[in-house]
């Protein structure tokens, strides 16, 4: 089973040289879900990501975290989707 790991601010800064480490220690066996408020600075984090690691296994979900109903919504999204699951 994959490991699911998913990222807030993951589209610069510290949380996407969270998501690279991540990628590079274990691609394989690893589920990267990019969670962040701006969708197409996300979409170019992800094609960043799959530049250098062309086999990952790298998600969107959009979330602004200062946002309760933002934050709601998104864990709605997650429990709903059939790829990602978090305990």
């Amino acid at each position: 089973m994959k490991k699911v790991v998913l990222v807030t601010g993951a589209n610069s800064g510290i949380g996407l040289a969270l998501c690279e480490r991540l990628l590079s220690d274990d691609t394989e066996g690893l589920q990267l879900c990019l969670a962040c408020r701006n969708v197409q600075r996300t979409e170019d984090a992800r094609s960043a990501l799959l530049a250098s690691h062309p086999e990952a296994q790298v998600d969107l979900l959009q979330v602004d975290t200062s946002s309760i109903s933002s934050v709601l919504r998104a864990a709605r999204d997650v429990k709903l989707s059939q790829y990602l699951s978090c305990s």
